[in-house]
């Protein structure tokens, strides 16, 4: 069986970045920094970006996808807000830092290191299936 060639720094750092996102909710959650309305949707996304960093780490080229679509949710959720200004000032702390650690770890990715590295992941095991 083939081996998977050495994993990138861009991997490491990205998925590093969307544990950060997970640990930068987790804190301000338990530090009471944030004022969290929903504990069942603070829970839901550390488990999320801890899982994206997990896959990110593992080889899974469509974590970027997967980011993309919270983005686009974020963004979904901000229109419904009577301005921009006050979707801002709604998000809490931890949410923007993690939002923030997130469209970094998405551009860090999305350079060609990381896309060769994750599709010679996804080429071994297509072979691994085959």
């Amino acid at each position: 069986m083939n081996k998977l060639p050495a994993r990138p720094n861009s991997v490491v750092v990205g998925a590093a970045l969307l544990l950060g996102s997970a640990l930068a909710l987790a804190g301000t959650w338990a530090l009471g920094i944030d004022a969290v309305e929903s504990n069942g949707a603070r829970v839901f996304f550390i488990v999320l970006w801890g899982f994206l960093a997990w896959a990110a780490y593992g080889g899974a080229g469509w974590v970027w996808l997967a980011i993309v679509a919270v983005f686009v949710v974020a963004a979904w959720s901000g229109l419904n807000q009577p301005s921009f200004t006050e979707a801002m000032r709604a998000m809490p702390a931890g949410g923007a830092l993690a939002q923030s650690f997130a469209l970094v770890a998405l551009a860090v990715l999305w350079t060609p290191t990381a896309r060769k590295w994750f599709a010679s992941a996804r080429e071994l095991r297509s072979q691994a299936d085959d």
